[in-house]
């Protein structure tokens, strides 16, 4: 989701859902109350722990086992410092405090879990934690292996991990939010996608550039990768050298994520640029009342379909939406709740 403005935002909000959170639900929806802005979540290789990420500043990152729907804290109770073996070799600092963005978890080549997490705290930054777990794929805990700082004064929003040890990551506007949104709604473009490699570092992937570039997910090969032009409303794909090879409408698509039937969920926001703006404002624990819809795209038959559309009433702007054996858990960049729509 956009990022949210000013981030020294203070840390009392983050227990405050617990007490304020509706978890009733519905017969379509359920709720799960505890967390403070869970901008992003990713499945653990066991297929059945959510990793969420809270954006927030002093964020956690936490597991949510989607069947018990019972919630433990990794980052920070079970993250240690390590030593730092991925990212830029002058990163050797490790934050006491994070705010979580875009998240996103995968195996690297040697066979050890890697969660990527972009990180708007003490600093603007991807870092690298190397993922501990049980023996069915549980995670248990984080070691912290290093970052790569965002360069100059880039804002990011998403992160996509690549075989070769580095990631695509989404650079939505460099400078000021808020004149770079006005700038995007009058048709300029405002940012696009960056490429950072270890021995190489950082690099903007030409012919990526567009209107507020928001949530990315790569190829399982790595051949290349997917990215939701928020404010062109479209979802593109691209190679690894920029080249586009298809693309599709969806109207200002948020995170993406893969399915189980080779699809991509897409959270697609449906309220105006001016209610989305607004909602900025809103404090980070606050439960949000903005419409959206979880859209499926097809990226062999680059077809878009809904296949759930939502009034915000109980449950609003969700920025992902990530399938689990036969559920599709959302969260929100806002609110103190992660949702979930019931198998029929």
């Amino acid at each position: 989701m956009i990022k949210t403005l000013g981030l020294a935002l203070s840390i009392m909000f983050i227990h405050s859902s617990v007490a304020a959170g509706n978890c009733d639900g519905d017969a379509q929806l359920g709720l799960v109350c505890g967390f403070t802005a869970p901008e992003d979540i990713e499945l653990a290789p066991d297929n059945k722990t959510l990793v969420v990420g809270e954006m927030i500043l002093g964020g956690r990152l936490l597991a949510l086992n989607s069947d018990t729907l019972a919630v433990s804290e990794l980052f920070p109770a079970q993250s240690v410092k390590g030593d730092v073996l991925w990212g830029e070799e002058t990163c050797t600092d490790y934050p006491d405090q994070m705010t979580f963005h875009g998240i996103d978890l995968v195996y690297r080549s040697d066979g050890v879990l890697q969660l990527l997490a972009v990180n708007h705290g003490e600093r603007e930054s991807v870092e690298f934690f190397e993922v501990l777990t049980e023996a069915e794929g549980a995670p248990t805990g984080l070691i912290w292996r290093g970052c790569a700082m965002a360069p100059g004064s880039e804002s990011l929003n998403d992160v996509a991990a690549l075989a070769s040890g580095g990631f695509v990551s989404t650079t939505p506007f460099d400078g000021s939010e808020l004149w770079s949104i006005v700038r995007a709604l009058l048709g300029f473009n405002t940012g696009y996608v960056r490429r950072w490699l270890p021995e190489s570092g950082w690099e903007v992937i030409p012919g990526t550039e567009g209107r507020y570039p928001n949530g990315v997910i790569a190829r399982p090969d790595g051949s290349g990768f997917f990215v939701n032009l928020y404010i062109d409303g479209l979802v593109r794909e691209y190679t690894l050298d920029g080249t586009i090879v298809g693309e599709a409408e969806v109207l200002n698509g948020d995170n993406l994520s893969w399915g189980s039937d080779g699809r991509i969920r897409i959270a697609s926001h449906r309220a105006s640029s001016w209610q989305m703006v607004k909602a900025l404002e809103a404090q980070p624990s606050d439960d949000l009342k903005i419409p959206f819809a979880i859209v499926e795209y097809d990226p062999v038959s680059q077809a878009v379909s809904d296949i759930f559309v939502h009034d915000g009433s109980m449950y609003g702007a969700a920025t992902v939406a990530q399938e689990v054996n036969g559920q599709i858990f959302m969260g929100s960049f806002k609110g103190g709740r992660v949702a979930f729509l019931k198998a029929p």
